[in-house]
């Protein structure tokens, strides 16, 4: 009975997206990315990356204020600063489908929030947003950043993922798409950036550094606690396995064996955390799960709860929607980001 109402909104959202007209591939677009699939797992096969996935992510060039391209306050019911900089991000050349990554300037301007204090000395959190947000200033409400800021003494930074609000043209595709090696570009983009800004904060700051991500950004948080050093990662909603998301959502049935095939599996080796063994403690890492989701299959949950078997995981009885709803959630990950930012202060 509790969990009735969050599975009905979870399925309303499901039946408006369903609703939505897709963008229209040509024909050969399901064979396009086959191909691009197989030249992908063999090169890297050859390269060592299916079994080493970690080191096919490269370490960016650190962010520092000589950096930024523009730094100011916004005013409004949500009093925040804006920064961009550039990404610097390109892949490979070397890589199938590199020469389609958008080369737009809206794509290459990482877009952030800042909630900040004058104390040099507090924690910073990094809130990574869910798929199809980070347009609008609310979204500071959606990831509790105003409460994390405000209520819990933390400076707050909210980075926008590769083509999302003002990271996308209207010519370009979305980041989870069946564009299957841009859709791999525009992950490991996205945890470059990440990456990039918390190098920024750790320039201006010796204070510790946490990430808390929601959904598509719970996912990210999951592969950067594989990657960088943080002093807390905290994942509710997240995905682990991007093709079986994919599958699950119900793809044309021309790309449904594609999606299981092996090459497409071993190349996404490298954007599971269930292949990238977590370098931040067990005791930083904190999974959230929702009973009722109905966006994100449980079983993945379940999975990274058996790869992060000693973290902290937590099961609330919400669904995908209805956890920032909750005060109850939103309490327990507040007091696990608290825990852990400030115990070594």
């Amino acid at each position: 009975m509790t969990l009735a109402p969050h599975v009905a909104i979870d399925e309303a959202v499901l039946a408006v997206m369903r609703t939505r007209q897709p963008k229209i591939y040509p024909e050969f677009a399901a064979d396009r990315t086959a191909a691009e699939m197989a030249a992908t797992a063999a090169l890297f096969e050859k390269c060592g990356w299916v079994t080493a996935p970690a080191t096919y992510h490269r370490t960016p060039p650190p962010l520092h204020d000589s950096g930024l391209l523009e730094l100011r306050t916004r005013t409004g019911p949500l009093r925040h600063e804006t920064m961009t900089f550039a990404s610097e991000f390109t892949p490979r050349a070397v890589e199938p489908g590199a020469a389609r990554r958008p080369g737009n300037h809206c794509n290459d301007t990482v877009f952030v929030r800042l909630l900040g204090h004058h104390d040099p000395g507090a924690p910073w959190v990094v809130c990574l947003h869910g798929f199809g947000i980070g347009s609008s200033r609310f979204d500071l409400a959606v990831l509790w950043a105003t409460y994390l800021h405000t209520k819990l003494g933390f400076n707050v930074a909210v980075p926008v993922s590769p083509l999302h609000g003002p990271r996308r043209s209207e010519d370009d595709d979305q980041l989870l798409s069946l564009d299957l090696t841009g859709m791999l570009h525009g992950i490991t983009q996205a945890l470059w950036d990440v990456r990039r800004l918390v190098s920024w904060i750790r320039s201006t700051s010796d204070a510790p550094v946490g990430v808390y991500g929601l959904s598509l950004g719970g996912f990210l948080a999951t592969m950067l606690a594989g990657l960088e050093p943080l002093d807390a990662v905290v994942a509710a909603l997240p995905f682990v396995d991007v093709l079986g998301l994919m599958e699950h959502h119900g793809p044309p049935a021309e790309y449904q064996s594609l999606l299981r095939s092996a090459d497409a599996r071993n190349t996404f080796r490298v954007a599971s955390p269930l292949s990238v063994p977590a370098v931040v403690p067990a005791d930083r890492l904190a999974l959230f799960a929702a009973r009722g989701d109905r966006l994100i299959p449980v079983d993945q949950s379940c999975a990274l709860h058996r790869a992060w078997q000693d973290g902290d995981v937590q099961w609330t009885n919400t669904g995908h929607v209805g956890f920032t709803w909750s005060r109850q959630a939103r309490g327990l990950v507040g007091r696990r980001l608290h825990t852990a930012l400030h115990a070594g202060r």
